[in-house]
This record gives structure tokens, C-alpha cells and sequence, in this order.
């Protein structure tokens, strides 16, 4: 996740990356429109799949419209810039996280279409502006906490639901660590381990004023630092596997397979690879505990959420493929691949696994659910500098006091930039 507050034209690129880039645009020839779909997912996978399944449908019923599906590639984020950059987009595309913040000036606005009214009440903050605009059709939301292994937890008789602080997570911790398992996992291969555990535990280290204050281009090292000196603390105490920095996403899903491993600060979407390598194994979720106020979970946009262009020339087609897709039947083949809640009404979660810990917690409990740090109170970029700065702490490479002052240089020097 990188946080871009506002995008114009967002970034400067090469003519000959345009220009390539310009000939797979939308087409309509002898009466048959092509709608071009950057989908963002990979080849093979279930979420790719089901779009594909729903594109054939929609074809089947409309011959007139072809949905041209392109698979996400290793550079989705540039991928989209590219294009927009060169004044050339897709007419559909997945808008990652990011349909109001970031693509809000280059998306119709979908509040009217006649499934807008479906949205349920968790999905306004996220995706809404505050006078009632939004930009994309949303299949599920992401809620995240601390993934854990039921089997290791019994194993050494700790009950998640019984941790509301740090101080109960460290002791759990400890525990662990003494019966021989691995607390907690990272690796340094992707930004997405290390900037989402920053992610997650960063906005329980702030009170209110302190937040206000970040919102405004303010950046406390003192406030910053308890994040930091928390995780130092815990690599000195050798609570990550001890394979950090040679180990991959694949390895250390595999520690949670295993039952070897205990806590994950990672989507519930993960557990897919860590189930395809032990179809058995028992996770849940938690909440994060928090240095200010009550446990919480963070919320935001997941990659099951798609945009249509306002410059689309097939615009009519293509927002009428979005219409389909949001019919319940439909949209339920995408929630059912996503392992999150569903956004719209008529539509069944698919939380897999985590349901019980899930409706424990948000349903039952009301559990605060906060949104993401990062694309919140940080500028464009930052997340990649909250991985980087863990993963220094996480290596012994950087001590909290260097780690906050890494991230401060960079927030000052993103704060209040504008993309051109």
C-alpha cells in the first residue's frame, strides 16, 4: 500500500513507454465495442479466474461488448500511472486501495448507479467522500489485525481473546519463544510484511491531538518512536524467525502451516498461501492492541474493487459490465475468492476460516476499526519507508531513535508535494 493524498497526472514517464503502452487501449469496430480491463491479478490466480468467469457471462448475454481482460503484471502501481500519465486509460481498472484518494479525479462517480444503495454503513469511510461520492464498485474491504495459529496458541495456553495490551502480547511472546516456537514472521523479499506490521500497530501509538497535528505536516519522533523502540525490543529478543533476512513470502507462510509460528500482523487474505501448504491448519484473527485507547483493526480498500474512467469512449459499456458485476449472484464468485467482507448487501462474507474470530470481534464486540496509517496521515511514498525502516530494525541496522529519524526525513520531504 503507498499513499498518494492527490494525483493529477501522476508521474513523468518515457514517450516510448506511452506510446506502447497507448496502442492496447479500448476499441469499438463494426458496431462491437472492446472494453479494456486492467484487472491487476495475476494469471492463475482464483481472483483472476473468477473475473474471467464473469466477463464470459456478461459477453454471453451481450454480444456486443467484449471485456478484454489484462492480467496484473510485477509493476501494477507504474502500470496505471503510465497510462494516466499519457492521457490514456484503461476504461475499467482495479483500483487498488486506492478509487478516492487517488483515482477520485480520473473515475466516474458511481453513487448513483442503482446498486450504489447496496453499500453497507462499514464501507462509507472508506470509500466515500464526505458529500456521499464514490468511485468504484467494491466487492469486499479488507479487516485486518494479528493473524494467529490456533494449534500454537493451545499448544502453550494462551488465549488470544484474553490479549487487550503489549504487555499481555509480549508475554505471549515469551511464552512462546521459551516452548520453542517462532513468535512473530517477516521477511524483507516485498515491502508488504514490514510496512503492514508499521501499518497496523501505528495508529494505536497516537491520541487524537497527535494525529490532528501529523494531518498538518507535524511529524513527532517522540510519538513515532514508540513504534519503534516496541519493534527493536522485539528483534533484540529474537522473537522474529530467525531466517529474516533470507526468507521469502513462501517460507514463512510455511511456519504457520507447520504450527511453528504464532502471530502474523498480515490481511486475512495471506492465509491462502499459508493454507495451500497445510489445508488443515487453524488460524484466527485479533485485534492490535493499542499504547492510546482500545484494541482495533484496520480497515481499508482491497484489490476486488474496480473503477471506470470518466474520458472512457465506451463508457456506457463499461459501466454497464460494473452493473453486472455488482448483481449479488454475481458479485458473491469475487467475495467468495477474497477471504474478506462483503461491501454490498445481498452478499455473503467468505472469511473462510476467520468467520468465528471475525464476528467475535466486529460483529459481536464492535471493535473500533480505524483506517490504514499510511493512506490516511502519510504522504505519497511513505510506505515503502515504513518497510524500510523496520526491516532496519528488524536487521539491527537502525536503533528506534535511527529508524524514527529515517521516516521523519522522508515525511517532511513528501509532506505537501503535488504529483505534476
Amino acid at each position: 500500500m503507498n499513499r498518494i493524498k492527490t494525483v493529477a497526472a501522476v508521474g513523468i514517464c518515457c514517450a516510448m513507454a506511452i506510446t506502447s503502452l497507448a496502442a492496447c487501449g479500448s476499441s469499438s469496430s463494426g458496431g462491437k465495442k472492446t472494453v479494456e480491463f486492467m484487472t491487476m491479478q495475476s494469471t492463475g490466480t482464483p481472483q483472476l479466474k473468477a473475473l474471467q468467469g464473469l466477463g464470459k457471462k456478461f459477453e454471453e448475454k451481450n454480444p456486443d461488448i467484449t471485456i478484454k481482460m489484462v492480467p496484473g503484471t510485477n509493476n501494477n502501481e507504474n502500470d496505471i500511472k503510465v497510462r494516466l500519465a499519457g492521457h490514456n486509460p484503461p476504461d475499467i481498472w482495479n483500483t487498488h486501495g486506492w478509487s478516492r484518494d487517488r483515482y477520485g479525479n480520473f473515475l466516474e462517480p458511481l453513487q448513483n448507479r442503482p446498486w450504489a444503495k447496496r453499500l453497507k454503513p462499514i464501507g462509507n469511510e472508506v470509500f466515500k467522500t464526505k458529500d456521499g461520492k464514490f468511485y468504484a464498485l467494491p466487492a469486499d474491504i479488507q479487516v485486518s489485525g494479528i493473524m494467529y495459529n490456533q494449534t500454537v496458541m493451545d499448544a502453550v495456553g494462551i488465549d488470544p481473546k484474553s490479549i487487550d495490551t503489549w504487555d499481555a502480547f509480549e508475554q505471549a511472546c515469551t511464552k512462546l519463544k521459551a516452548a520453542g516456537y517462532t513468535p512473530l514472521i517477516s521477511s524483507n523479499k516485498d515491502a508488504g510484511p514490514n510496512g503492514d506490521l508499521a501499518d497496523y500497530m501505528l495508529p494505536g501509538m497516537y491520541d487524537e491531538s497527535q494525529l490532528k497535528d501529523l494531518s498538518k505536516g507535524k511529524f513527532d519522533t517522540a510519538v513515532y518512536e514508540k513504534y519503534t523502540s516496541r519493534v527493536a525490543k522485539w528483534a533484540k529478543d529474537g522473537w522474529f524467525n530467525v531466517d529474516y533476512t533470507s526468507a521469502s513470502q513462501d517460507d514463512i507462510s510455511r511456519l504457520m502451516a507447520q504450527d511453528k509460528a504464532g502471530f502474523s500482523f498480515r490481511a486475512n487474505g495471506s492465509s491462502q498461501l499459508i493454507e495451500s501448504y497445510n489445508p488443515n491448519v487453524k488460524l484466527g484473527m485479533m485485534p492490535v492492541p493499542a499504547e492510546v485507547g482500545k484494541p482495533y483493526f484496520s480497515t481499508g480498500e482491497d484489490t476486488l474493487t474496480f473503477g471506470v474512467s470518466k474520458t472512457s469512449k465506451n463508457k456506457d459499456a463499461a459501466l454497464k459490465f460494473i452493473d453486472f458485476m455488482a448483481e449479488p449472484e454475481n458479485l458473491q464468485k469475487l467475495v467468495d475468492v477474497s477471504m474478506n467482507d462483503s461491501v454490498l448487501t445481498g452478499v455473503k462474507s467468505a472469511l473462510g476460516q476467520f468467520e468465528p474470530t471475525y464476528n467475535y470481534w466486529v460483529n459481536e464486540k464492535k471493535t473500533k476499526l480505524v483506517p490504514f496509517f499510511d493512506r490516511k496521515y502519510l504522504p505519497n511514498g511513505m510506505y515503502n519507508t515504513l518497510a524500510k525502516s523496520t526491516d532496519g530494525l528488524l536487521t539491527g541496522q537502525l536503533t528506534a531513535q535511527a529508524a524514527a529519524d529515517q521516516v521523519k526525513t522522508s515525511f517532511n520531504s513528501l509532506y505537501g508535494q503535488k504529483s505534476s
